[in-house]
C-alpha cells in the first residue's frame, strides 16, 4: 500500500497541497482527479521524491520512502523523456543497463501488444505512438506500484482505447496503479478508487463501484456535483 498523510505543498506562496491523505492499494486502480492545478501531477511527483513536501509523511509498504523503495515503484510521466535521435529498440537497451529491475520478456510482449516497430526514432513518432512507447518502458519494470501523469492527454481516440486495454490484461498483473486523467470515460469501468482533489485538499475519496452501487452514479457524475457546486 502507498500511504499519503497530510502532505502540503507551496510554489511561492501559492499552497497547491493542503494536507493532502489518501491511500492507494495493491492490486487496485486508483485515480486522481481534480481540474487543472489541482495537484494532481505535485502528488505522483512528491511519491516519487521529485519535488520536497513541506510536512506530512509518505510510506510505501509501511516503509519510509528510500532509494531500494523506489525500486518497488514506477513512474511514466506525462510524456516521453527519451532523446529524440534514439530508436525505441535502443530506448529499451538504456532501460536495462539503467534499471536493474528491467523485465525483457515483458516488454516485449508490450512492443506486441501495442503494435510498436523497435526500429521507428522517437522524433518520428505520433503523440498517441509516442505515448504507447512511454506506457510500454514504464511496465516493463518490475515494480510492485505504476503511477501513471496523464497518459490519455492530447492522443487520439483509437491510442486511447489501446491504451486502456492494457489495463484489463495480466500485464498489469496485480500491480497498485495510481493514475491522473482527464479522460474519465476512457477508463471509469476500470477504476476501484477515485481521490477527488479541489483546492488542494482531498475533497471526497470513494469506491467508484459503491457510488454506482449505492447511490447510482457514476464518477463524472459526482465530479459534476463538486466541480460545478
Amino acid at each position: 500500500m502507498i500511504e499519503i498523510s497530510r502532505i502540503s505543498k507551496k510554489y511561492g506562496r501559492k499552497r497547491v497541497l493542503n494536507e493532502v491523505t489518501f491511500t492507494a492499494e495493491k492490486g487496485q486502480i486508483t485515480c486522481l482527479i481534480g481540474l487543472n492545478g489541482a495537484g494532481k501531477s505535485t502528488i505522483l511527483k512528491a511519491v516519487m521524491g521529485l519535488t520536497p513536501v513541506s510536512g506530512g509523511d509518505i510510506r510505501i509498504d509501511g516503509e519510509p520512502v528510500t532509494p531500494r523503495i523506489y525500486e518497488r515503484v514506477s513512474f511514466i510521466p506525462d510524456s516521453l523523456t527519451m532523446p529524440p535521435g534514439m530508436r525505441i529498440e535502443e530506448a529499451m537497451r538504456f532501460m536495462a543497463d539503467f534499471y536493474p529491475n528491467w523485465n525483457l520478456p515483458r516488454a516485449e510482449e508490450l512492443l506486441s501488444f501495442f503494435q510498436l516497430n523497435r526500429m521507428d526514432k522517437i522524433n518520428d513518432l505520433s503523440k498517441g505512438t509516442a505515448a504507447k512507447v512511454n506506457l510500454m518502458l514504464g511496465l516493463s519494470l518490475d515494480a510492485d506500484y505504476v503511477l501513471m501523469d496523464e497518459p490519455f492527454s492530447g492522443i487520439d481516440i483509437f491510442s486511447r482505447e489501446q491504451i486502456a486495454s492494457v489495463f484489463t490484461t495480466h500485464l498489469i498483473e496485480d500491480r497498485g496503479v495510481i493514475i491522473t486523467t482527464h479522460e474519465i470515460h476512457d477508463i471509469e469501468h476500470l477504476i476501484d478508487k477515485v481521490v477527488l482533489l479541489d483546492g488542494g485538499r482531498v475533497y471526497r475519496e470513494f469506491s467508484a463501484e459503491d457510488v454506482r452501487m449505492q447511490e447510482g452514479k457514476s464518477v463524472v457524475d459526482v465530479m459534476r456535483e463538486v466541480y460545478r457546486a
